[in-house]
């Protein structure tokens, strides 16, 4: 309040360009502007006033103008979406990228998206903003939502077996659109869509993400995406054919028994070869005894 008054600039309510000029004028580590602007968002918020950071959303996720910028569709495809806990994380990442890189919400805004807010139906709408599709399935912002929902409820409720199924990848199909699959409307009961997880998955339920991990986690999938990885592997796993596929009944009961006479004749061998070694240690056993109890060699001749 004092820089305002020094600079004959509002403090209440604060313009955003105000907040830059003053924080560019007193500059800190991150950590110290980031307690800055908590400061000054809480200061407003308290007096009634609306945040006046809006503008700042865009520190998470780059304008596509940005130097070295990654497009949205690029950092979708390229985020894991089956297997677990690798595809559940990055489900949750990808509906978090959704909110901050297609709808440009801003952290706040992302934490307190609820289940009410979501809709889904030929489009899939977040508070009241259409979620846009593409033409590959794995770039899909529309699939990215709908596959999260798929597995929140029981990430949300615990279920860990059903979270492991739904995320396997034998069963996975990235060549087909999610968002036109049927959905079933268990995930409303979710109390909360963002969550924070483990690193082996397990959700942490009555805290939303926070707003350092979003930082956190934007930068490094968009990092991931720009590197380039190696397209995800879904789908039945083919296995060689073993010889007793074609077998009908009668042949699997032959191939049975003579498996266990097989057995049965390495069992006796194994048996025979013990019964030797015995023998063979009996028959040893008086000769090292003598050569223990023998006639000391002569010291003198």
């Amino acid at each position: 309040m004092a820089w305002c008054a020094a600079t004959s600039q509002a403090s209440l309510p604060a313009a955003p360009a105000t907040i830059e000029q003053f924080l560019a004028a007193f500059p800190g580590a991150a950590s110290t502007q980031r307690l800055r602007r908590s400061s000054i968002r809480a200061h407003h918020l308290a007096a009634g006033y609306p945040d006046p950071l809006p503008a700042l959303r865009g520190r998470v996720w780059p304008y596509q103008s940005a130097p070295h910028s990654v497009d949205v569709r690029e950092v979708l495809a390229a985020i894991p979406k089956y297997r677990y806990p690798l595809g559940l994380r990055g489900r949750r990442d990808a509906f978090l990228i959704v909110l901050l890189g297609v709808l440009h919400l801003t952290r706040r805004e992302a934490q307190t998206v609820t289940a009410g807010e979501v809709a889904v139906t030929s489009i899939v709408r977040i508070r009241g903003k259409v979620v846009p599709s593409a033409d590959d399935p794995a770039a899909c912002a529309a699939c990215a939502v709908t596959r999260w929902l798929r597995v929140v409820d029981p990430v949300w409720t615990g279920f860990r077996g059903d979270v492991v199924r739904l995320l396997d990848p034998t069963t996975g199909n990235l060549d087909m659109h999610d968002c036109e699959q049927p959905l079933s409307g268990q995930w409303r009961r979710a109390e909360q869509l963002l969550l924070p997880l483990d690193v082996h998955g397990w959700a942490r339920t009555g805290a939303t993400l926070s707003g350092r991990s979003m930082t956190s986690i934007v930068p490094t999938r968009r990092v991931a995406a720009a590197h380039g990885t190696d397209q995800e592997a879904v789908g039945p796993v083919a296995r060689a054919a073993s010889r007793f596929a074609d077998l009908t009944l009668q042949e699997t009961y032959a191939e049975l028994g003579a498996t266990d006479a097989a057995a049965d004749d390495v069992l006796a061998r194994i048996t025979a070869l013990w019964q030797d070694a015995r023998a063979l240690d009996a028959a040893l056993e008086p000769l090292a005894s003598s050569s223990k109890h023998g006639i000391a060699p002569d010291s003198e001749r």
